[in-house]
């Protein structure tokens, strides 16, 4: 599913720093088409997914170089904002242009203080900043667009907030350059479970209104030709909603042409019984027709014809 996220704010907020961040994730223990940067301000990041692991775990004796493939979001670094931007200020025209095609907004907003990175308002005013940024949406007719607020803060300063997330861009840019090895430690040593730029994403995920399904297919399936294809554990963005039949047309067209049936089973469920043959036996797979509503973390085996 195609939905991206603008990452907007004033100049030297820090958004191409947080972009960065996202842009340079690697997670070497998944496949690697994700995460790669599409044009120099456009990413694909994956979309943090404990449940595609423990997945590949069950499966893995069955499927040795089973693969595992994460769910996706597209973040795009968008042109700075400053006052009068409506009006064509600075590169307004650009980024209102370019807002208007995202599906929702991550905005971010400074708190870190560095003389050597002059506020372009002359002080740091997280709320005069805020507003401005609004103020120069709503002129140019851009209004209801879902949001984040990254509040971009000193490291020292990171806490929790009420109205968004408060994330130190500089320091995620610099994790992103560690292993995950490394990077995991250093969250320990801090008392942190999940980095800001983790909450980010999944925030992001869930404010695009996506839920999380998953196939898994060996080498045979006949969406060999797509994502759906080889020996692969993967997550499939979906529209909160929607059905059996569109989750089919997500994996392959010819799922959605030819569908006949979909099994489907809860991720947790599918983990306790250890696999889908004991799963069966337990009577924990229902079977569903093309208008079932997909859940989020549904396990899907898709019956398709010829």
């Amino acid at each position: 599913m195609s939905l991206s996220v603008g990452i907007v704010g004033l100049p030297n907020a820090g958004k191409s720093t947080l972009f960065n961040a996202l842009a340079a994730r690697r997670l070497a223990e998944t496949a690697p088409r994700p995460f790669t940067t599409i044009e120099p301000h456009e990413a694909i990041v994956a979309v943090p997914d404990k449940n595609l692991e423990k997945l590949r775990s069950i499966l893995v004796s069955q499927y040795p170089n089973i693969e595992v493939v994460p769910a996706v979001v597209t973040f795009i670094d968008i042109a700075g904002l400053v006052k009068g931007a409506s009006k064509g200020e600075g590169l307004g025209n650009q980024f209102l242009a370019k807002i208007r095609e995202v599906d929702a907004i991550v905005h971010v907003v400074r708190t870190f203080k560095n003389e050597n990175v002059p506020h372009i308002q002359g002080k740091i005013d997280p709320q005069e900043d805020v507003e401005v940024v609004n103020l120069e949406l709503e002129l140019g007719g851009i209004k209801d667009k879902p949001v984040i607020y990254v509040y971009n803060c000193d490291e020292k300063e990171i806490a929790d907030v009420k109205d968004g997330i408060s994330v130190c861009a500089k320091l995620e840019e610099e994790l992103s350059d560690l292993t995950t090895e490394e990077k995991k430690e250093y969250l320990k040593q801090s008392g942190i479970t999940e980095s800001g730029l983790e909450k980010l994403i999944r925030k992001a995920y869930a404010l695009l209104g996506l839920i999380t399904f998953y196939t898994i297919k060996p080498s045979s399936a006949k969406a060999s030709e797509g994502r759906g294809g080889g020996n692969q554990v993967t997550a499939w963005s979906l529209k909160r909603g929607l059905t059996a039949l569109d989750a089919a047309a997500e994996v392959h067209t010819d799922f959605a042409k030819n569908f006949i049936k979909a099994e489907v089973i809860n991720v947790d469920k599918l983990l306790v019984a250890g696999g889908w043959k004991e799963a069966k036996e337990k009577g924990e797979v229902k079977l569903e027709g093309k208008d079932y509503l997909v859940e989020d973390k549904d396990v899907i085996e898709f019956k398709v014809g010829s």
